[in-house]
């Protein structure tokens, strides 16, 4: 029977181990689905577990390692996908009930390419209705109920990526697939004490993955590590066919390929903690500002530049997520979803004309180009991740989060990378974190860092004590 500890290990801690024989991918597979089992039904964490296709690429795997023939760093490694990439023969629901029925007939690029990679798919993990483009305002807007924190189940584990948030902080995998519009990586790494990447757009393919805002939607892992969220990013990102908004170059993501430390210029952004927030996530935020500074890193106060890139995110998210689900608005199933705030999307949008959303492009346009020069001066920003840790699963978001995501706003319109990390505990003894955002396609600045930063800090390390 393997120990506890097993399950909170690292890819990078676990792949010495099966490549070695130590440890058999067909144990470890077994195990983590037994605590699935267990334990899924407290978290809401996973909508389809797959056991029968998780054994069978593990038995493949331990066969391939038993003969040395290694396929990479995730070979034999367990992990889990958010419900709304495409698995063959498994039913892909996008958070909702009416679609459970739904089977597609091959993978979405980045399941295809943990397959290649030789990773252990243990299951589909439970995610916010249509990954929440068409809003919500509860924790209770998902098919599978709410996304319920490991460290405190009566409070959420953050949107969208709900189930992957609560999978890897369970225990119940050793990283999952998530998809981000606008916060929905960030939010459950920061609710649940992840360490999550939201790739560049473009970095990473969406084929096969459900559509919610086309010039915004991002996929990245969720995980235990910086370390281990290289290596997943690693294996999925790169150029598809499949998917014409994938960027053609291929980036460097090897430790050590980012910018020097030493020479990093990086942008302190502060959020106002005097009306809203919480002081103890402000003390973790604040403790991890001096950890950094004393690594070295060269840090100003800097304000973001004077544009309404917040506003403008919201108004073309929500205008390109009208056109994806049009066809459930017209056939009326968007009424089937929990929450009842997206059937009156439309109405909403009314008042908005193409000359409106046109102006919104030409806005995001200058956004982007302020953006740009910007970070002519930065190399890195460095701010909080969320002011508060996790709020109660039984009220409304906007009682509970009532405050803005300014650098969000800026990386959700110029498709910049963030990487979330935890820096301790706040409120109730709750994870709190803060993020790195750096300009486009420099993950392995952000990595190097935070690397850096875990290599002097343990809070990647804790976990949820489970009964």
């Amino acid at each position: 029977m393997l120990k506890d500890e097993v399950y909170f290990a690292t890819a990078e801690e676990l792949a010495p181990e099966l490549r070695a024989g130590r440890l058999s991918p067909v144990e470890l597979t077994r195990g983590f689905l037994d605590r699935i089992v267990r334990l899924n039904s407290r978290f809401n964490a996973f909508e389809k577990p797959t056991p029968e296709l998780a054994l069978e690429q593990a038995r493949r795997a331990a066969s391939e390692l038993k003969s040395n023939r290694v396929r990479g760093p995730l070979h034999g490694i367990p992990y889990a996908a958010k419900d709304l990439f495409d698995t063959k023969g498994v039913p892909t629901a996008w958070g909702t009930t009416f679609l459970r029925d739904r089977v597609p007939g091959e993978n979405a690029t980045v399941v295809q390419r943990l397959e290649d990679s030789g990773a252990v798919l243990l299951g589909k993990t439970a995610m916010v209705e249509f990954a929440g483009c068409l809003g919500y305002r509860f924790p209770t807007a998902s098919a599978s109920g709410p996304g319920r924190n490991p460290w405190d189940s009566e409070r959420w584990t953050g949107g969208s990526s709900s189930g992957s948030g609560a999978a890897v902080a369970a225990g119940l995998c050793t990283f999952a697939l998530g998809t981000e519009t606008w916060g929905s990586i960030l939010c459950p790494s920061a609710f649940c004490g992840l360490t999550g990447i939201r790739p560049t757009y473009g970095l990473v393919s969406r084929a096969g993955g459900m559509v919610g805002a086309y010039t915004f939607d991002k996929v990245g892992p969720l995980a235990r590590s910086t370390g281990d969220c290289r290596l997943v990013l690693g294996a999925i990102a790169g150029p598809d066919p499949r998917d014409p908004s994938c960027a053609s170059e291929r980036v460097h993501l090897e430790r050590g390929s980012g910018r020097p430390l030493r020479s990093l210029r990086a942008a302190l952004v502060p959020l106002d903690w005097s009306k809203v927030g919480e002081p103890e996530v402000k003390a973790a935020f604040d403790a991890a500002v001096a950890e950094l500074r004393g690594m070295g890193l060269k840090m100003e106060i800097a304000e973001l530049p004077a544009v309404p890139a917040s506003e403008v995110s919201g108004l073309l998210i929500g205008v390109e997520a009208l056109a994806a689900f049009e066809p459930f608005l017209n056939d009326g199933r968007v009424k089937l979803l929990t929450d009842d705030i997206a059937p009156h999307q439309r109405s909403i949008a009314e008042p908005i004309t193409g000359a409106d959303t046109i102006k919104a492009m030409r806005i995001r346009d200058a956004v982007q180009t302020a953006m740009r020069d910007w970070l002519q001066r930065y190399d890195i920003i460095v701010t909080p991740n969320f002011m508060s840790v996790a709020p109660p699963v039984n009220m409304d978001l906007n009682e509970t989060l009532p405050y803005g995501d300014p650098v969000g706003g800026f990386a959700a319109a110029c498709g910049l990378p963030g990487l979330a990390l935890p820096a301790g505990f706040g409120k109730s003894g709750m994870p709190a974190g803060f993020q790195l955002v750096g300009s486009p396609f420099d993950e392995a600045t952000l990595f190097d860092l935070g690397e850096a930063y875990q290599a002097r800090t343990k809070h990647h390390r804790a976990h949820p004590a489970l009964a």
